[in-house]
């Protein structure tokens, strides 16, 4: 039985894609602490096309997804790795606007009363960051910062899929964040 209801957001991963003579990889994941809310939209929708007075079709699009990811503080290794940012011989980061992000598969699991799932989407790219911070009052209140990420759809023999989901129950489950992220075999495809 699956869960009747889900909540939470913990073990964050992103995993490095490298790609050499047109063969993308996946580096280990590293984790991403801090994680606060996780939301994700659906690009693309439904049209229904009338005719005859009625509805004869509904065509629906699925180009991926846009994902929110909201995190207390964003690591340096993560603005190094994905964003671009240079890390300096005295340790300064400077952060480069014309960089190449990099892409990468994000991971994470989130809570419910009967399975902690764990998800992979196996191609993001992510927009540079906007910071803000303000002064203390009579209390404090932590920053926050929001990654705007799109998973691509990736082509799986005649499928385009974006992320694949675990379950407790499945073989791979206890090692699916912290292994590199593989890409699922699906039968005739």
């Amino acid at each position: 039985m699956g869960n009747k209801v889900s909540f939470g957001l913990t073990n964050v991963y992103y995993s490095k894609i490298t790609s050499a003579n047109e063969v993308e990889t996946y580096g280990n994941p590293v984790r991403l602490y801090g994680a606060q809310e996780f939301s994700s939209e659906v690009i693309g929708g439904s049209e229904r096309i009338y005719a005859d007075d009625s509805v004869i079709a509904t065509l629906t699009q699925n180009a991926g997804r846009n994902i929110t990811l909201k995190l207390t503080e964003l690591d340096n290794d993560f603005k190094t790795n994905i964003l671009g940012y240079i890390k300096l011989a005295n340790g300064n980061l400077v952060e480069i606007n014309n960089a190449k992000t990099e892409k990468f598969a994000l991971g994470f699991e989130f809570q419910g009363d009967q399975e902690a799932r764990r998800v992979w989407f196996f191609k993001c790219s992510v927009t540079p960051i906007n910071e803000a911070t303000k002064t203390k009052g009579e209390s404090a209140e932590a920053n926050s910062i929001s990654l705007s990420i799109v998973a691509e759809p990736v082509q799986v023999g005649n499928y385009l899929i974006t992320h694949v989901v675990a379950h407790k129950s499945d073989e791979n489950y206890p090692a699916f964040l912290t292994s590199k992220p593989e890409l699922p075999v699906i039968v005739g495809s």
